[in-house]
């Protein structure tokens, strides 16, 4: 064979050597990286920002969101059925609450709040959400009257026993002065805060009306003078 056959096949050789050692580098290198990447199993999702929890409420808001929607009666419908408690009479004061101890459950049990969840301070157990009203009659005798959030019904009615006649001088005083109604004073305050109404009182000249939104649980409080209907005060209960 002559000299150059020979140097094309040991060139063909070394290109086929060559070749070879770079294919089995080539599947060593591929499955080094295939076994050292971990195995990703099957169905599962990474969690993101937007899955995490939702802060956590104090234990005024949780109360909020536990009392609020298991009330179906508004302020409005409440009051009206506790001023017929006592003829002539007029608002003083209402807050949304739970049942006191001793008073009738609601015969809807499935509106209250779950048995399990805590009870409240003071209700012994009872789980019922009720209005308690307190109107007074023209010469400022005070009558206390709660009203079932769920059924509309009254389920305790009594009169204050610890009003003297200065007491009541001085209240029915107060309400002969308060010009505007609680429905105005509500309605202006409702201009001012967004969610749903669950008090209200006269304190002094001004109308105290609270108003919890649902979507936070905060509580916003909006004073309103009894006499001109403006706003006077604005304070927010983050807790």
């Amino acid at each position: 064979m002559s000299a150059p056959f020979r140097r094309r096949g040991l060139v063909a050789a070394g290109l086929a050597v060559s070749s070879a050692l770079l294919v089995t580098s080539c599947g060593a290198e591929q499955e080094r990286v295939t076994a050292a990447a971990p195995a990703q199993p099957t169905g599962t999702v990474s969690a993101s920002p937007s899955g995490s929890a939702s802060p956590r409420l104090t234990d005024d808001q949780a109360q909020r969101q536990q009392l609020v929607p298991a009330a179906k009666v508004t302020w409005d419908k409440a009051a009206t059925t506790a001023l017929g408690e006592v003829p002539q009479s007029k608002l003083v004061e209402m807050e949304l609450t739970w049942a006191p101890p001793g008073a009738s459950a609601s015969p809807d049990a499935s509106a209250s709040p779950s048995p399990a969840s805590p009870s409240p301070s003071g209700s012994a157990g009872a789980q019922t959400p009720v209005w308690d009203n307190t109107v007074a009659a023209a010469d400022g005798t005070v009558t206390r009257v709660w009203v079932d959030a769920v059924s509309g019904q009254v389920i305790r009615s009594e009169p204050e026993p610890d009003q003297d006649a200065e007491d009541k001088s001085e209240l029915a005083a107060r309400l002969k002065a308060a010009t505007v109604t609680p429905q105005q004073a509500v309605k202006t305050a409702q201009g001012r805060a967004k969610g749903t109404v669950t008090a209200a009182e006269l304190d002094d000249e001004t109308w105290k009306v609270d108003i919890v939104d649902t979507g936070n649980w905060d509580k916003t409080t909006v004073g309103v003078s009894a006499t001109d209907n403006k706003v006077v005060s604005e304070d927010v209960d983050r807790d």
